[in-house]
């Protein structure tokens, strides 16, 4: 096959990955205030109730919204009738699950021995059919790099939707402020996305462009549901063991770590896959990408996570209140667990790029076996236990996933993980340093300015420490982020 893959500039890759940190640091920030704000008028009973349900409705939304997402982004020769066949086909698919969640509610509120469990399942399916109207548009948008439409939409949904669902909150709404805010959330996006954008899909079906895409989907979305569907499920398993108090601490501790991790994993996924399958056809510069991808990834978010680690009961005391304290512990490993989950973080788009979506699902399966096997046999005794076990499944998918990528690309793991030694040294320096230093404060100093003297303290060792560990790639780094904001496109030339 001859070269058709799309022509790709340094600064375009480099606006686009700007202009997705923007959606998804602004969403995650948006959603971190409503966080907030929440957990001052919810029950911990009411937020593990509906992070039970959200956790179920989220993982059946991968389904609605990406079935053909990844196909119609990895095909170079996708036309309209490939976009009007994948949006008839998601809105039926999308009514067919939203029926699907209205007759199981009462099993699943039975499962989880919470009765008004079944009428928050029911009114949250209508997120459905208003996050698939704009799916195929989304796709279009991510495939021509058109990020900034998308980051708008996504923040005028988010800030419209949570101010809303806030303002209910305060009035007395309760857990029904949490329901109402996500279903304005897909609707008000999905109808700003629909009304900025030139052209819209229609309702026309044709089985021969349905065939072209739906085995590449399913074999990708797979993928996807599978990332999903495991921390969901191991939520729902979690709650069944240890009861809805439990899991609001334990929901907790996972929102805290994955308010940063939605904002760079989402923004590096969302912009490797097209970056990726534009030179599907130029193996060498793919590699190039590849590696690059990875050593920025790590070099941005090593800090980040590390730092949030080492102070996590002070971060947890300053935005939810001392009774939220016992989630500290657990956010402080589940930082410290991106330091293996960061470099595979390419390790999918690079697979789906290279139209080998199946090699990325067994690497999940594998975690999802352990995941299950672990928590049959222990049974779940405490929050420390479900917190090994989801630690223990993670360096599984890591090893498996590893193997897989090097049967598919050749990269051996020296190669995979090429680059990340340095950041993981000076990110371990800065936990060294600010742990001590915050041991050495005394009890009498308050939460605020704990923070306010360990956070610039952690930048500064972890800026020191990186720069003497490997100065060219942090010349490399601020190169590539300056690269957004020059006016001609220059040729991809990623170190």
């Amino acid at each position: 096959m001859s070269n058709t893959g799309r022509t790709i500039s340094r600064s375009t890759t480099a606006n686009s990955m700007g202009w997705s940190l923007i959606e998804n640091g602004g969403l995650a920030l948006v959603s971190f205030v409503s966080l907030i704000i929440y957990l001052r008028f919810l029950s911990i009973a009411d937020f593990g109730i509906f992070s039970t349900a959200l956790a179920l409705i989220e993982w059946l939304g991968v389904l609605v919204t990406m079935l053909f997402h990844n196909a119609l982004v990895q095909r170079w020769d996708a036309t309209d009738l490939h976009f009007n066949t994948a949006f008839t086909a998601t809105m039926a698919l999308s009514l067919l699950v939203a029926l699907g969640c209205w007759a199981m509610a009462p099993t699943f509120a039975a499962w989880i021995h919470q009765p008004s469990a079944a009428r928050v399942l029911t009114w949250m399916s209508l997120i459905f059919p208003c996050s698939a109207v704009s799916a195929t548009l989304v796709a279009q948008q991510r495939r021509q790099f058109a990020f900034r439409t998308l980051a708008l939409r996504s923040l005028v949904g988010r800030v419209i939707g949570g101010g809303i669902g806030i303002a209910a909150a305060i009035m007395g709404a309760g857990l029904w402020s949490l329901v109402l805010q996500q279903i304005l959330i897909a609707a008000i996006g999905s109808f700003v996305l629909w009304v900025s954008s030139d052209r819209t899909p229609r309702l026309q079906f044709r089985f021969g462009e349905f065939r072209q895409m739906i085995g590449f989907g399913m074999l990708s979305v797979s993928g996807l549901l599978l990332s999903s569907s495991i921390r969901r499920v191991f939520t729902i398993l979690a709650t069944s063991y240890l009861g809805v108090e439990a899991a609001g601490y334990l929901n907790l501790s996972f929102r805290v770590v994955d308010m940063l991790w939605v904002l760079a994993a989402t923004a590096v996924a969302q912009v490797a896959l097209p970056l990726l399958a534009g030179l599907q056809f130029d193996p060498v510069r793919l590699k190039r990408a590849y590696q690059a991808s990875t050593q920025f990834s790590c070099l941005a978010l090593y800090p980040c996570f590390v730092g949030l680690a080492s102070v996590a009961p002070d971060i947890v005391d300053v935005l939810f209140g001392h009774r939220w304290q016992p989630s500290s512990p657990y956010v402080a490993v589940l930082g410290f667990l991106v330091l293996i989950q960061a470099p595979r973080l390419v390790f999918t788009p690079l697979l789906t790029a290279l139209g080998k979506p199946r090699d990325s699902l067994v690497g999940m399966f594998a975690e999802l076996i352990f995941m299950l096997g672990a928590v049959w046999l222990s049974g779940v005794p405490s929050l420390s236990w479900a917190v090994g076990i989801w630690v223990a499944s993670e360096f599984v998918v890591v090893l498996v996933s590893g193997w897989m990528l090097r049967r598919a690309t050749g990269y051996s793991f020296f190669k995979q993980f090429d680059g990340v030694l340095n950041p993981l040294l000076a990110s371990l320096v800065m936990a060294a340093v600010v742990i001590a230093t915050r041991v050495q404060l005394t009890a009498n100093i308050g939460a605020v300015l704990r923070l306010a003297v360990l956070l610039p303290l952690g930048a500064i060792v972890f800026a020191g420490a990186i720069f003497l560990l490997d100065r060219q790639l942090v010349k490399d780094f601020l190169m590539f982020a300056r690269s957004a904001y020059q006016g001609t496109p220059k040729k991809l030339e990623l170190p």
